[in-house]
């Protein structure tokens, strides 16, 4: 993919900001005394994309380096994430979110910024409304093994025209 054809490559200052945040999300627990920990994709895309011919995933693909993904594994082998929240902002066409999982029982915290086209989210949002489950599937550019999320409502990941909000 070109540098030009990538999601963020008109809009960098929103996306490190929400990275920032994201950070700071994580940091504000870890001060609360939780483990949390701050993963930031190399890429994300929503899935089913325009043109693809599988329709098995329905919601966010999220690629992460060897070594996050690996942290992320860790987390989620020794914790139940059992809470989810979310925050997004919409700009120039783009959502932007952070998702944190929390795993109340062990006060772990994943925080995972991420962000979507909403021109390319169409499928997307499309198989959601009409009933199928949304998942983010987290995963390394190395092998197969991901990591899923489900998102039992998945209005806050929506754009804000189809929630009613800002």
């Amino acid at each position: 993919m070109d540098v030009e054809d990538h999601p963020l490559a008109d809009d960098d200052d929103t996306w490190t900001t929400v990275i920032e945040e994201c950070r700071a999300t994580a940091e504000e627990y870890r001060d609360r005394g939780w483990t949390a920990f701050a993963a930031v994709p190399g890429d994300v895309v929503p899935v089913p994309a325009p043109g693809d011919s599988a329709d098995e995933k329905v919601g966010l693909d999220v690629l992460l380096s060897s070594e996050e993904f690996d942290r992320l594994t860790e987390l989620v082998e020794a914790d139940g994430f059992d809470e989810f929240e979310a925050f997004r902002a919409h700009e120039n066409g783009i959502v932007y979110l952070t998702l944190v999982f929390r795993a109340t029982a062990t006060e772990t915290a994943l925080c995972l910024p991420l962000y979507y086209r909403v021109a390319e989210a169409d499928r997307m949002l499309g198989r959601v409304r009409a009933g199928d489950a949304m998942t983010t599937y987290v995963h390394a550019l190395s092998g197969d093994e991901r990591i899923e999320f489900d998102h039992e409502d998945p209005t806050p990941l929506f754009p804000p025209q189809d929630t009613g909000g800002a």
